[in-house]
């Protein structure tokens, strides 16, 4: 039966650039640990305030769980399981700073929250996986708790493998 590998990703998201490691906890399960910047977008339109588009970058750093539940059956229809090729379910705890850039008056303070996603990495080549998550994160600026959607869309390179 297949088992998830250590991965070393460099990750790139439509707002984000990180550093992740999944390292094997058990043979479909890994701990993942991730640094690196984060972003976050923001659009509204209304009839007094018009359209009005925002974003924020700032440092984040987490550590998660993901079960790569499929994983059995992708080996035994044929299909790839390279570089932890497969659907997963997941959590993350994770901690972000003040914003490093942003756009006009937006001021983001640090906040940390728990995101709860369901999603898929796939191997579109030996140094390159797409992967797409979708949740709901709920998290405190220490001042407001919120609780939003979560979609990430993310390129990863492959930096290193281990063997298990």
């Amino acid at each position: 039966m297949p088992r998830v590998r250590q991965l070393h990703k460099i990750k790139l998201s439509v707002l984000g650039l990180t550093y992740q490691w999944e390292k094997p906890v058990s043979r479909k399960s890994v701990l993942t640990l991730e640094g690196g910047v984060a972003g976050g977008m923001s659009f509204s339109s209304g009839s007094v305030s018009g359209t009005e588009f925002h974003y924020a970058i700032v440092p984040e750093a987490g550590i998660g769980f993901r079960n790569y539940y499929n994983l059995d059956r992708r080996f035994r229809k044929g299909r790839s399981v390279k570089n932890n090729a497969a659907n997963f379910i997941g959590t993350d705890l994770f901690v972000n700073g003040n914003s490093i850039l942003s756009s006009g008056n937006i001021t983001t303070h640090q906040a940390a929250g728990l995101t709860a996603a369901w999603g898929m990495q796939r191997s579109l080549s030996s140094a390159i996986n797409f992967e797409w998550q979708a949740g709901i994160i709920g998290g405190t600026d220490f001042r407001n708790w919120v609780i939003i959607p979560n979609l990430r869309i993310a390129f990863s390179f492959i930096a290193a493998r281990g063997n298990k």
